[in-house]
């Protein structure tokens, strides 16, 4: 009797050593996503909208970008994003470099694939760009600040390949239209005539993380 006990307590501690010593349960990937990027601009155009006049044009240029998004859903994401591009000056007989920079918020949809790691998804923004640069005299020597200005808004696709649960690498096109229509000689705004719509495209590669 007193070895069918003793059974009966070892076989007991035993089963509650196995279920403290179980596997913990996961923690899963943070709802919030960071994604760092190295971006591909097109160049683009600001002329007066009446057709006539000096039209500034950029050329292609690269540069860089981070973006800090939340996901609301599995598939709905929300995001803000900052982007800066040096694109060369496009207008015959001048020289000198732009910045475009491109700030903005938007929300993007995922298509998810069955038993994929890839990950495609569609999105829209809408935010505000500006080139700058720096404008010389050249009699004087004398520099100011230069910027153009206005609201965008824009449509985005792209594909996500997942490397693991939390880290994916990431490649998107997005397509802007909007108005550079606020122009600025060192911080004071200018009589600017109207400008035309024109567009800005960008084509983004980088990874995005899970924290």
């Amino acid at each position: 009797m007193k070895r069918a006990l003793l059974v009966v307590l070892v076989a007991s501690l035993g089963a509650g050593t196995i279920q403290a010593q179980g596997p913990k349960p996961v923690r899963p990937p943070s709802r919030w996503v960071i994604n760092g990027h190295s971006v591909a601009a097109l160049g683009t155009s600001v002329g007066p909208a009446n057709g006539g006049g000096f039209a500034l044009k950029t050329s292609s240029g690269l540069g860089g970008g981070l973006e800090v998004g939340y996901m609301i859903t599995p598939r709905l994401t929300v995001y803000a994003g900052y982007d800066i591009i040096k694109q060369a000056l496009d207008v015959t007989g001048l020289e000198g470099d732009f910045g475009l920079k491109h700030l903005e918020a938007g929300a993007r949809m995922s298509l998810p694939v069955r038993n994929s790691r890839m990950l495609p998804y569609v999105g829209g923004w809408i935010g505000r760009r500006s080139l700058t640069s720096t404008l010389e005299n050249f009699d004087t020597g004398e520099e100011a600040g230069y910027s153009l200005s206005g609201l965008a808004a824009g449509l985005s696709g792209g594909l996500q390949y997942f490397v693991s649960p939390r880290l994916s690498l990431d490649g998107g096109l997005s397509l802007g239209l909007g108005k550079f229509g606020n122009e600025k000689i060192d911080g004071r705004n200018t009589d600017a005539p109207p400008v035309k719509s024109s567009t800005t495209t960008r084509v983004m590669f980088g990874a995005s993380w899970r924290p």
